[in-house]
């Protein structure tokens, strides 16, 4: 940027001051006219005579410079004591933010080494202002150009995790969650015993978001109970996190893992009486293993964040898959055995593709089941009890598995066999009943 010809003129001949203090209050003086009646171009250059001179005397250059500082960043950061003189000349920006953010911007293009902290404080307030414009990506930005390794600045621990997690969450706004993982991991590194209570908290919803973004339901969900139940959190935003967390149950893969969940989550009475009713609805139903009905699917769905509405494998959202995966564990409540041409119109699926459903959940072990394919029917298992009498390895009372048992490989003839002997059982059972109340003679 061509700096004005009389402002140059004046830098110079501060420039060749001989006496340091001087120098260093003719700057001063010269700043707090340009603050006066601000310019951008005036301050820019202002700015930029020192940040890109390797000849500036250190101690001056220091001490103009934070003021400058201070200045352009008022109102946006916690200032120092000695420089309320500097803040309070620039609390005009506070109606020029345009003017401020173009200077800041003219400021830090290429610069000297020495000037680390001060550029460091204009990043900060670079970023500031972007996030007030809801730029996340572009304040994400201003901070990861804050050296924080190799500079002539010694840096903290606190202070890089700090700047680490506010990377992490601008990055998450503009939805950006692999780069947002990258920091996240560095951040993680940087936690001790002794990182304070607020930052620990931060890493830990950033972590559940990042599972949320990730599509890893079931554990965003237990991070975000987790959170939601800390009494360090405001309580507008604990129930926010319960409502992730039902949330995210809700679209987790069906199957004993989230049948834990939602069994967690419905033992807080949070659910039904401080979030959407049609959560807690949706919720039971769930849990229960109720077929859930189409009017209430898009209810669910007019809540749910962009990246929760993305498309799967196999078609249709991550919601949908849900949906239909609950659906068919609902069915082996009802039925025994259901053809694939009925489960597809209860999945709005035609035969295959409800064949290829069921037969995933299968192989993951997320549904006890066996595929007649010649005939076109699925047939469930029932759950097996133990020797008490006992469902076997229940949580909760709700009869959902803690170790999942796979399913023993039997040969169809055999099944056939059991289920025949297991009918005629019944038979004789209900025939002997009859005969010992006398209603046959």
């Amino acid at each position: 940027m061509d700096v004005d010809t009389d402002l140059g003129v004046k830098l110079a001949a501060i420039a060749e001051t001989p006496n340091q203090r001087d120098r260093i209050e003719a700057y001063l003086s010269l700043l707090e006219s340009l603050l006066s009646s601000p310019d951008v171009s005036d301050l820019t250059a202002f700015g930029r005579h020192f940040t890109t001179s390797t000849s500036v005397p250190l101690v001056a250059g220091r001490r103009v410079l934070g003021a400058f500082v201070a200045a352009l960043t008022s109102g946006l950061m916690h200032d120092a004591e000695d420089e309320a003189k500097w803040t309070t000349l620039g609390a005009v920006f506070a109606k020029h933010e345009g003017s401020r953010k173009a200077i800041i911007e003219g400021v830090l293009g290429d610069y000297a080494g020495w000037c680390e902290e001060q550029t460091t404080r204009l990043r900060r307030a670079q970023s500031a202002i972007l996030q007030n414009e809801e730029d996340w990506a572009g304040a994400a930005d201003a901070l990861i150009r804050i050296p924080l390794e190799g500079g002539s600045r010694l840096v903290g621990d606190d202070e890089k995790l700090g700047i680490y997690l506010q990377i992490v969450r601008l990055l998450l706004e503009d939805e950006r969650s692999e780069r947002a993982q990258h920091y996240f991991n560095r951040a993680s590194l940087l936690i001790t015993p002794e990182t304070s209570q607020e930052a620990q908290l931060t890493l830990r919803l950033s972590q559940a978001r990042l599972f949320d973004f990730s599509a890893r339901f079931t554990e965003a969900a237990r991070v975000y109970h987790d959170v939601s139940l800390d009494a360090a959190v405001d309580e507008d935003d604990r129930l926010m996190m319960l409502q992730q967390a039902v949330t995210t149950s809700i679209l987790a893969p069906a199957g004993p893992q989230r049948l834990r969940l939602l069994a967690q989550l419905n033992r807080d009475d949070r659910v039904h009486s401080a979030i959407p009713a049609h959560l807690g609805t949706m919720l039971r139903k769930m849990l229960l293993e109720y077929i859930v009905r189409p009017a209430e699917v898009a209810e669910f769905e007019a809540g749910l964040m962009r990246h929760q509405k993305a498309q799967v494998e196999g078609g249709g959202t991550v919601l949908e898959r849900a949906v239909r995966e609950h659906n068919v564990g609902a069915c082996a409540k009802v039925y025994d055995n259901i053809s694939f041409d009925a489960l597809g119109d209860l999945l709005g699926l035609d035969a295959p593709a409800a064949e290829t459903v069921a037969r995933k959940m299968i192989e993951q072990g997320r549904l006890r089941a066996w595929i007649d394919q010649p005939l076109g029917l699925l047939y469930f298992e029932s759950r097996h009890e133990d020797k008490d009498g006992q469902v076997a390895g229940t949580a909760g009372g709700l009869g959902v598995e803690r170790e999942e048992t796979p399913i023993e490989p039997v040969a169809w003839t055999e099944r056939w066999d059991a289920r025949i002997r297991h009918t005629s059982i019944q038979v004789e059972t209900i025939a002997a009943a009859i005969q010992s109340r006398g209603l046959v003679q």
